[in-house]
């Protein structure tokens, strides 16, 4: 049977149908008036493949022939692998990749958050009087809405080149710096978040925002 129809929101897809490989070609003729399904890249032959795993599928002639009439499955979620993403470095860019290709929750961010250690930003020139008394500062900016974002990196090849420096810090260390103020992880990145400052405190204490 085909997959799912596609539904008026999908008639905007832009995506272009998958390519056709030998290997596709060769099950199409042993496979005579069926459907090739199409998996996600994150599958691989074998594996269980829940629905979401399926791109859609082509049908196939008596001939054993792939027809050019894709049908797309409105169930699909493009994995991290499918859209190219790079490969995370570490748990919490992982769960980033997960969250932003709605395989995951926003809520598993904030308990990451707290055990990663982050880049922050850093002016090694800046003089050591230019400090509070009450401890390290952190620096931020303000986003077009008005709101002022604290920037942090997963990694220091995430940093920013025009930043002067990074100094790590773990997320826990963190929430008492940040104020009022929501944290926003790899600004620059290909895959970005911004959290609220409640949320990680929330975490902390062992409950959800």
């Amino acid at each position: 049977m085909p997959p799912s129809r596609i539904t008026e929101d999908q008639a905007t897809d832009d995506r272009p149908p998958p390519d056709i490989t030998d290997d596709m070609r060769a099950s199409a003729k042993e496979n005579p008036n069926s459907w090739l399904y199409v998996m996600d890249p994150a599958f691989e032959a074998g594996d269980n493949v829940p629905p979401w795993g399926v791109v859609g599928a082509y049908p196939v002639d008596a001939n054993g022939e792939i027809e050019p009439n894709f049908q797309p499955n409105e169930q699909y979620l493009p994995s991290p692998q499918a859209l190219n993403l790079p490969l995370p470095t570490n748990e919490l860019e992982r769960l980033m990749q997960l969250v932003h290709t709605k395989h995951e929750p926003t809520s598993v961010l904030p308990p990451a958050i707290l055990t990663a250690r982050l880049h922050v930003y850093s002016d090694p020139e800046e003089p050591a009087g230019a400090k509070s008394g009450d401890g390290p500062q952190l620096s931020g900016f303000r986003a077009k809405d008005g709101r002022v974002l604290v920037p942090a990196c997963t990694a220091e090849d995430e940093v920013p080149v025009k930043w002067p420096g990074s100094r790590e810090l773990s997320g826990k260390e963190l929430i008492p710096l940040l104020g009022e103020h929501p944290l926003v992880l790899n600004p620059e990145g290909v895959v970005t978040a911004i959290v609220p400052v409640e949320h990680l405190i929330a975490a902390d204490r062992g409950g959800s925002a």
